[in-house]
């Protein structure tokens, strides 16, 4: 039986796709999305970077930039 993965291009089905997951570290879910959905790698690349960018803002003390990663 052939079994049809649901397919993630657009950073909104992402989002959607590992809500109950951002804790989980980058390469992991990275990892579980591309063995349970068909990722659109330009998505992927666009969620590290936001992931990174969150990152980067919290380190610096800029709460505003924090959590920006589920309204982007």
């Amino acid at each position: 039986m052939i079994k049809l993965r649901e397919r993630l291009d657009t950073f909104e089905a992402l989002m959607a796709a590992i809500d109950g997951y951002q804790h989980l570290p980058i390469d992991v879910l990275s990892q579980f999305l591309l063995d349970h959905y068909t990722v659109d790698l330009d998505v992927l690349a666009e969620f590290a970077d936001n992931l990174e960018a969150n990152a980067t803002a919290a380190a610096q003390g800029n709460p505003q930039s924090v959590g920006s990663i589920a309204a982007a």
